[in-house]
C-alpha cells in the first residue's frame, strides 16, 4: 500500500520547457532547487491550470534522478498524498507512511497542494505542515504547486501559510503571443506535425489562455485535417477552433463586465466599485466567475480589475458562483445568458470562429 509510487515522466524536461517573460523565473528556480544551488530548499510555484507547473516538477525530477543517483525523488499530487495518508492512518500504519515521506525521501514534489482546501481535510493539512517541517530540518528539498499563492489558499492554518511563504513563492503567467508560437512549433516538432505558420499564428492569436487550450486546438486542427486528407489551412482552422470550448481573442474583461451590468441593469463603474448591495454583489461575483472561466485569469488580475480586491476576496467569489449554479438553476440561467450575449458579439467581431 505505501510501496506504491508516482513515476517521474521523463517526456518532461528542462530542454523542453519553452521560456517566456512569463515563467523563466520559475523555471530558473526549479534548475537551481534540482541542482542544490537554490537558497531555500522550498519552492513553491503557482500559476492558473495548464501553463508548466506540473511539466516542471518532472523535470525538477528529471534533473536529480540523471545528475544525482542517490537521491531519492517522490513525486505526489495532493490528493493521492492525503489518500494514502487517511489510508495509513486507518491501517494504523502511519509510522510507515511518515518514513516513506521523511526518512526515505531526499526530495519531495507535491503538485497540486490547493486540491487540500475543503474543510474535511485539516488533518492531512496538519501532515503536510509537520512533513515540510521535519524535511526542512533535515535539508531535504521541497517543491509544491498549487493554483494561487499560499496567503490565499482556502481553510490553511496560519502556520503552514506561513511556512509556505518562508520559501521562496513565484508565479506563472500566462503566455504571451510569441511564447504561444515557440509552444505550437515545439509541438509539431515533437510530433511530427506539417502545419503551415500562418495556421501557427492564427491559433496562437485567437487562443489567449494556457498551453492546454493550444496543445488541444492542435491536435484538434491536425485530426480534422487527417481527416480531410489534406494540409492544414486556415479554413480547417476555422472549422476546427468552432469546435473547441476556449476563450475568444475579442472576448476581455471589459466586455464580461460591460455585459454582465446591463444584464443586471447596472453600470460596468457600479461593479468595479465597494458597494455592497445585494444585486450589485451578485453581478460582481458573476462578471468575477466569468472571467475566471472564460479568460483564465489570476486572482491577482482578477483583483486589480474588479477595484483593488484582495486574493481572498476573488476567491471567495469564484467558489460562491460555482456552488451557487449547481444548486440554484436561477444562477446558472443569469451565467448561460451572459455568456451567450458576450460569444453571440465576439463571433460577429470573429466572422466563422465562435466559442
Amino acid at each position: 500500500m505505501l510501496n506504491h509510487l508516482f513515476s517521474i515522466d521523463r517526456r518532461y524536461t528542462f530542454a523542453n520547457f519553452i521560456v517566456g517573460e512569463n515563467n523563466k523565473g520559475a523555471k530558473l528556480a526549479s534548475m537551481e532547487i534540482a541542482k542544490g544551488m537554490s537558497r531555500t530548499n522550498l519552492l513553491y510555484i503557482w500559476s492558473q491550470s495548464g501553463l508548466g507547473k506540473t511539466h516542471l516538477l518532472h523535470a525538477i525530477g528529471n534533473e536529480i534522478i540523471d545528475s544525482q543517483i542517490s537521491s531519492r525523488v517522490i513525486y505526489v499530487p495532493s490528493n493521492e498524498f492525503m489518500r494514502e495518508f487517511t489510508t495509513a492512518s486507518s491501517n494504523n500504519v502511519v509510522s510507515e507512511f511518515r518514513r516513506k515521506y521523511r526518512d526515505m525521501c531526499d526530495v519531495l514534489l507535491l503538485d497540486d497542494l490547493n486540491l487540500l482546501e475543503p474543510e474535511g481535510r485539516s488533518a492531512t493539512r496538519e501532515e503536510i505542515f509537520e512533513t515540510v517541517n521535519y524535511l526542512l530540518i533535515t535539508k531535504k528539498r521541497i517543491v509544491i504547486t498549487s493554483d494561487k499563492p499560499p496567503h490565499s489558499l482556502r481553510n490553511f492554518e496560519g502556520k503552514l501559510i506561513s511556512r509556505l511563504q518562508w520559501g521562496r513563492v513565484i508565479e506563472i503567467k500566462p503566455p504571451p503571443f510569441e511564447v504561444r508560437v515557440a509552444i505550437l512549433k515545439a509541438k509539431c516538432a515533437e510530433r511530427g506535425y506539417k502545419v503551415p505558420d500562418e495556421v501557427i499564428y492564427y491559433i496562437a492569436e485567437k487562443i489567449s489562455g494556457n498551453v492546454r487550450w493550444l496543445e488541444g486546438a492542435l491536435e484538434t486542427i491536425v485530426m480534422f485535417s487527417e481527416i480531410e486528407d489534406r494540409t492544414p489551412d486556415l479554413d480547417i482552422a476555422e472549422r476546427a477552433l468552432s469546435q473547441l470550448n476556449i476563450p475568444l481573442k475579442n472576448v476581455d474583461a471589459n466586455k464580461i463586465i460591460e455585459y454582465t451590468a446591463k444584464f443586471f441593469n447596472l453600470s460596468p463603474k457600479e461593479i468595479q466599485s465597494p458597494r455592497r448591495k445585494k444585486n450589485i454583489s451578485m453581478a460582481r461575483q458573476i462578471a468575477i466567475y466569468l472571467c475566471r472561466e472564460m479568460l483564465n485569469l489570476s486572482t491577482t488580475e482578477l483583483g486589480r480589475i474588479f477595484g483593488n480586491r484582495d486574493h481572498s476576496t476573488i476567491i471567495y467569489a469564484i467558489e460562491r458562483i460555482k456552488q451557487e449554479k449547481e444548486r440554484n438553476s436561477s444562477v446558472q440561467m443569469v451565467l448561460n445568458s451572459v455568456r451567450e450575449e458576450i460569444l453571440g458579439e465576439s463571433s460577429r467581431l470573429n466572422g466563422k470562429y465562435r466559442y
